[in-house]
Formats: structure tokens, C-alpha cells, sequence
């Protein structure tokens, strides 16, 4: 593997000459590079240009500002080394980012120093030396200035229609909590596979593409949805206990009620995400994560905000079928992805035809699926629409405030559609279907 021109002069400049280097298979918005030179290991980060957050304000910059600001800080975080238009190079973090080959009660033990870790973090005084991260005016202002950041994106990302985007922009703005007393710097990705650790402890916090200054909530929900629900590493311990022992290290009391709405926030995040990263191309990661992330939310997201404003989650069953409108593209997806691991190891090609097989359950279940989703928006709506149009015609109903004081009928609409999407997702059906923690 080599390096452009540019970026191999870059490194060397900081490092010396390289001996080898290699790339993980994890990561999106970001590329990431491992690299062995002559003075010492080290680890590149490059902005390829197609990934979700590309020619956004969540940029290399404002990442490599986080580390220049909590440099000799308690904080366990990697010493940056150098800094170029598209690039940074930091330094070598030791230990293993894998959890989920820890045994569980392992496991346990790295995330309570994880949360030491969070703690420490949290600790900090961001009241001065974080201008770089766009703080808001005050802790009461937190959660509608981080919002407004997310909400940008999706406008100026996004192109196709979605109507739990749509929704959930407008029901955050209203919900977003005013009583936060306290700004910290927040990681804004915490959880499994964003530090590593070694022993037992944690020895680096990872991937701070999110980085801001915010309410501390904002962390704990992302690790009650990225870390406790979705369940990627494992189990990862008790929830209400780690938030006790945040609560100890930190030396703040948490808010479960702020925690909730984070939670959502986070599942928002990951749309927006999802969505600007396959509107803008990704041609060369690994697109049905984000296709059945989506399908995750679209449950996920109407039951945590029913929840969340103390409506009722509806009993009926639903029959449970795919959808339309992602054919071309579940195809694509799957083209590129024999391209980028076909040639690998067994397991990649196991993972190649687990994603042929949901390819053709979209295709084969599509057109039942739209004409549900058709029928319910044209009940809810008011008059009869196609399913060509159903994204675009429930969309603009939102829009135009018809769903004012019918909250309710909206969340059950987004999420009887959801349910029908999600049956042939063959990474997250289980998650989406799983009950979100009570907090």
C-alpha cells in the first residue's frame, strides 16, 4: 500500500522514512492509516472526500484542534504530531480496540476504567482554549446548538427524501432539554472500538471526529444506545451502574431524563450520517452498513421518541416484509462490495453472500411492502398517494405543520413503516426489534 506523493512527503517529515503501512478495515468517515518509520509507529488520518462528514464543520481540523487543546490533560488521549491540509499524523496508541473477544468479565472490568476514562474527560474545563470547537453561548443552549450543527448537515448533505429525517428534525428542536448546568468537552463517538486498551485499562481514547462542547448527557446516550443496545462488543456491563460510577469519577450528578434525549440524538446523528454518506457516494466503503443502519432507526427512533414523550408503543403485530426504492442500490452496494473483499479470507466471502441473499429478499419483497407503506401515509394524509410518492408526499405534509397536536399518529405511521422495512436486515433485524433501555 502506498501513499500519494503529497501525503508520503508529509508523513516523512514528521517521522522519517516508512517501513511499512497498512490500513484497518474499520472506519468511514475517516481513512485511517497504521504506520511503522523510522522514528517509531504512528497513525495517519486522511479525509478522502466522500465520507459523511466531508465538507462539513466536523472536519480533520477541528479533530486535530480537540487533541492540540487536551494535550497535557488527564485525559487519555494520543499526542498529535503533525498537521497538513487533508491530513494529521498522531502518535501510536498501544493495545487492542477488540472487546468482544475479551472474556465478559474482562470486558467489564475495561469498561469501568472506560468510564474512569469518559470521566476524566468530562472533568475538564472547557470554558477557555476550545474556541476552535464552536461553543455554545451557555449549558442551557447545549442541546439546540448541537442540533443546529446536525440539522445543517442534513440540509446542506442530504438529498433524497426521508420522512423520519424530516420528522425528527422538527420534533428534536422541540424537545431539546434547556436545564443542563454544565459544559464539558463530549467525544461525541463514544463506546467499543474507540479506545483502545491493554491489561485491563484503557489506554487511548480513539476517533474524536465528534468532538464539541456540550452537555456531558451527550456521551452517556451515545453509549446507552452505541454501546448497551446495539450490543456490537457484547455485553459491556450494567448500564445504571456505570452511570453510578460517572457519577462518582466525574463528581456531577446525571440527568436520565437529558440521557434519554441524547440517545435519541445519537440514533439522529446516525441517519443524518447514514444518509449524507450514501448520497455522497462511499464508492469505496462498505455501503450496507449504512443501508441497514437505516432500517435499524427507522424502528429504533419512533419507539425511543414515543417513549420518550410517554405515548404508547401500539401492540399489533405487524407483518413484517421489505421495501421498495433501494433495489438499484442494494445491487450497487453489493457490486462494490465484491469488489473491495471478495479476494479476502473465508469470513469475507461468508459476509458477501449473507448480503447477496438480503439483496434479493429487497428485490423479491419490494413492491408489497411500498403498497402498505403507500396505503398508511394516504390514511394518515388524507387522500389516496402512490408509493413512488410516499417519502416525498408525507415529507412535505410534515412540512407544512399539518402534523402539529398529532404527534401521536405520526410516530405510529413511522413506525409501523419501519417495521415492515426491517425484515430482511441480516445485520440489525435483532437489535431494531430489542427493547430500548428505560432511562
Amino acid at each position: 500500500m502506498e501513499l500519494d506523493e503529497d501525503l508520503q512527503a508529509f508523513v516523512e517529515r514528521e517521522v522519517g522514512a516508512i517501513a511499512s503501512i497498512r490500513r484497518p478495515e474499520a472506519g468511514s468517515s475517516r481513512i485511517t492509516y497504521l504506520i511503522e518509520a523510522q522514528r517509531g509507529r504512528c497513525v495517519l488520518r486522511v479525509d478522502g472526500g466522500d465520507g459523511s462528514m466531508s465538507d462539513t464543520p466536523l472536519d480533520l481540523a477541528r479533530e486535530a484542534a480537540a487533541y492540540r487543546a487536551l494535550s497535557g490533560s488527564e485525559v487519555r488521549i494520543p499526542k498529535l504530531l503533525g498537521e497538513t491540509h487533508n491530513a494529521f499524523l498522531m502518535s501510536w496508541v498501544p493495545g487492542s480496540p477488540d472487546l468482544t473477544s475479551a472474556p465478559t468479565e474482562i470486558r467489564h472490568t475495561i469498561m469501568d476504567d472506560y468510564i474512569c476514562a469518559l470521566a476524566e474527560l468530562h472533568r475538564v474545563d472547557a470554558s477557555s482554549g476550545f474556541a476552535a470547537l464552536d461553543p455554545p453561548e451557555s449549558a442551557s443552549r447545549a442541546a439546540q446548538h448541537w442540533l443546529a450543527l446536525w440539522t445543517s448537515i442534513y440540509r446542506s448533505k442530504v438529498r433524497r427524501p426521508s420522512a423520519l429525517a424530516e420528522f425528527a428534525t422538527q420534533w428534536m428542536a422541540r424537545t431539546a432539554p434547556t436545564d443542563a448546568t454544565r459544559l464539558s468537552v463530549c467525544h461525541g463517538d463514544p463506546g467499543p472500538a474507540n479506545f483502545m486498551h491493554e491489561s485491563g485499562k484503557v489506554t487511548g481514547l480513539l476517533d474524536w471526529e465528534f468532538v464539541h462542547i456540550g452537555d456531558p448527557m451527550d456521551d452517556l446516550g451515545w453509549l446507552s444506545f452505541r454501546g448497551h443496545h446495539l450490543q456490537l462488543a457484547g455485553d459491556i456491563g450494567d448500564l445504571e451502574a456505570q452511570i453510578a460510577l460517572w457519577e462518582k469519577q466525574s463528581g456531577f450528578a446525571a440527568s436520565r431524563r437529558r440521557i434519554a434525549w441524547y440517545r435519541i440524538m445519537t440514533m439522529y446523528v446516525y441517519l443524518v450520517s447514514c444518509l449524507s454518506a450514501l448520497d455522497g457516494g462511499a464508492k469505496d466503503q462498505d455501503r450496507f452498513i449504512y443501508l441497514n443502519l437505516i432500517d435499524l432507526l427507522q424502528v429504533t427512533m419512533p419507539r425511543a421518541m414515543m417513549m420518550y414523550a410517554g405515548l404508547a408503543l401500539p401492540d399489533a403485530e405487524v407483518n413484517l416484509e421489505a421495501r421498495e426504492g433501494d433495489t438499484s442500490e442494494q445491487i450497487s452496494a453489493l457490486v462494490d462490495l465484491m469488489r473491495i473483499r471478495l479476494c479476502q479470507d473465508d469470513a469475507q466471502v461468508g459476509y458477501v453472500g449473507m448480503m447477496a441473499r438480503q439483496a434479493l429478499d429487497v428485490t423479491r419483497l419490494g413492491p408489497s411492502i411500498a403498497a402498505q407503506n403507500a396505503n398508511a401515509v394516504s390514511a394518515l394524509i388524507g387522500r389516496r398517494i402512490e408509493p413512488a410518492d410516499e417519502h416525498q408526499e408525507f415529507r412535505d405534509w410534515i412540512a407544512r405543520g399539518a402534523a402539529e397536536g398529532r404527534e401521536e399518529r405520526v410516530l405510529q405511521t413511522l413506525l409501523q413503516n419501519g417495521l415492515r422495512r426491517i425484515e430482511p436486515n441480516t445485520l440489525f433485524k435483532d437489535a431494531a426489534l430489542a427493547p430500548l433501555h428505560q432511562l
